[in-house]
């Protein structure tokens, strides 16, 4: 009998023990900081160490809605991370262009910090613009403490520039102290492409509050309500104590400028995170997509206004995109933002044909040398050895005009920032195809090449023949330009060229590059096009 008793009670402790482990308590989750709303169906971005090493993610709206999260894509490298909740009609915010931050330029960093329940908005300035190596990140001078990691950042008009970070290390071992951080949000792109529908004709559009005759006071209050339905806070639960991943910190490398001018070395400007390529090609199509159907909505308004295309040409709707380069030369530094107003770009280079009916008919001067516009089987190449005045001669014998350098480069990369008309991918540039009809001086039919058309549809715009355009040229002068229609500096000695021939680097063959020289030079690989107002 005690013998069956003590079976019974082995087995009693036994069963207790592996039910006991079978209901071992879940680590409940805790507040680790924030994320903003970037797509109404749920999608989440917020700092990669925020989330990282944790087994289980909740979202919490403002309204208290708590949703499980999966982690969509990481970007360690940038303390960048995307998350998906089960949900739909979230207010979402709108991206503004990083690019186009300023130095003292006054922003609104948001949060939860030290994992309170209510947000908390905090007003600052970008104190600097900090660099590693070649990757930006914002020093904001606005109260940010711990909770607020992975929380937006925010310009006046609501538009979101960047994600805040607090997860430095620095040479020294040293804490930084009164010193916060934000990742400008043009890193998230690549994530940002895993979003089906996601819409980047709206990038730099501003937030969708109501735009009523509002007292400053009104407008205020319109940002903060949109900033605090658009911030989430983020809880984790994890099953040990991992140290978060740790960005290095940029703080004793601010950008300056190179002195010497020189072109940038492999592995430094020119290099981007490494995006696969099938993701970049699918963003690339999504963003001509998009700018196809804004496209052929104006045509269609224009049509019904009884407006016809002028032959030959495309139009580049109205609207902003991010000009220059950050990891370019430094005449394309800042990056920036430039709204342009609808205008007509010709759709190939000027031919020789086209020119000689011009010389025919009075208006304009041969070129300087006419080999190649002399021979028959050279009708549509592009004409070359023709001076800046000649290019602008002939663009006003129809009533044109040459174009801007900011129209040239809206017309060559869309809205998305990419680096050449076709996207992103350098082994285009480097396989250097060669149409049979190429000639000794370097030139083809125009149109002939269609890999590198432009989401316009423009042709041509590199590896074909450098292009005159209007501007004067000023190495510095993207660190004033006016950020609606610019016409270049008043006055220079060098007139800018752009795009780029056969011979080209890859790095010359960006939509962001800028040639330049006298007014007075020609070459055989030296062409132009024509623009004209919208209106």
């Amino acid at each position: 009998m005690k013998r069956l008793a003590l079976s019974i009670g082995c087995v009693v402790v036994w069963t207790g023990a592996v039910l006991a482990a079978e209901r071992l308590p879940v680590p409940a989750e805790r507040p680790s900081g924030s994320g903003v709303i970037v797509h109404s169906d749920g999608y989440v971005l917020t700092a990669h160490h925020v989330v990282a090493n944790a087994r289980r993610v909740v979202v919490v709206t403002p309204g208290e809605y708590r949703a499980a999260a999966i982690v969509v894509s990481t970007d360690p490298e940038h303390d960048l991370a995307l998350l998906k909740v089960e949900t739909v009609g979230l207010t979402e915010a709108t991206l503004g262009h990083a690019g186009g931050v300023r130095l003292d330029q006054e922003v609104v960093a948001v949060g939860f910090p030290f994992g309170l329940r209510e947000v908390s908005m905090a007003r600052g300035r970008i104190a600097a613009v900090r660099t590693k190596g070649v990757q930006r990140v914002f020093q904001v001078d606005a109260a940010i403490n711990p909770g607020n990691s992975g929380g937006p950042l925010f310009n006046t008009q609501g538009e979101l520039i960047g994600i805040l970070t607090t997860k430095f290390s620095h040479p020294s071992g040293i804490v930084p102290e009164g010193m916060a951080f934000a990742v400008p949000v043009s890193y998230a792109t690549p994530m940002l492409a895993n979003i089906e529908d996601f819409d980047f004709t709206m990038v730099g559009r501003g937030h969708n509050a109501k735009k009523g005759k509002k007292g400053k006071g009104t407008e205020q209050e319109s940002l903060a309500a949109m900033v605090v339905r658009t911030t989430v806070r983020i809880e984790t639960a994890r099953s040990m104590d991992v140290p978060p991943t740790v960005m290095p910190s940029p703080a004793d490398s601010v950008k300056r400028p190179d002195p010497a001018g020189s072109p940038p070395t492999q592995g430094q400007a020119g290099t981007r995170p490494p995006v696969p390529p099938a993701a970049d090609h699918a963003l690339v199509q999504q963003v001509n997509e998009q700018l196809k159907v804004a496209q052929q909505e104006q045509l269609q308004r224009l049509a019904q206004q009884g407006i016809a295309p002028p032959e030959g040409m495309v139009l580049i709707p109205a609207g902003e995109f991010a000009m220059g380069a950050e990891d370019g030369l430094p005449d394309t530094r800042p990056m920036h933002r430039v709204y342009l107003s609808t205008y007509w770009l010709d759709r190939h280079e000027v031919t020789n044909r086209q020119y000689r009916q011009c010389v025919e008919s009075g208006g304009c001067a041969p070129p300087k040398d006419q080999s190649a516009y002399e021979d028959p089987t050279l009708a549509d190449h592009p004409v070359t050895n023709v001076t800046w005045a000649q290019a602008r001669h002939y663009c006003g014998w129809p009533g044109k005009r040459l174009p801007t350098e900011a129209e040239w480069e809206k017309a060559a990369r869309g809205i998305d920032g990419r680096l050449y008309p076709w996207g992103n991918s350098d082994e285009v540039a480097k396989a250097r195809p060669r149409p049979a009809e190429r000639t000794k001086n370097g030139t083809a039919p125009v149109g002939t090449m269609d890999f590198a058309r432009s989401p316009y549809g423009v042709a041509d715009l590199v590896m074909n023949v450098s292009e005159w355009v209007n501007d004067w040229y000023a190495e510095d002068f993207y660190r004033s330009s006016p950020g609606r229609d610019p016409q270049g500096p008043a006055r220079g000695s060098f007139r800018v060229l752009r795009g780029g021939e056969l011979s080209d680097r890859p790095l010359e063959l960006r939509a962001s590059y800028r040639g330049w020289d006298d007014m007075t030079y020609w070459g055989p690989s030296l062409g132009f096009r024509c623009a004209q107002d919208g209106s």
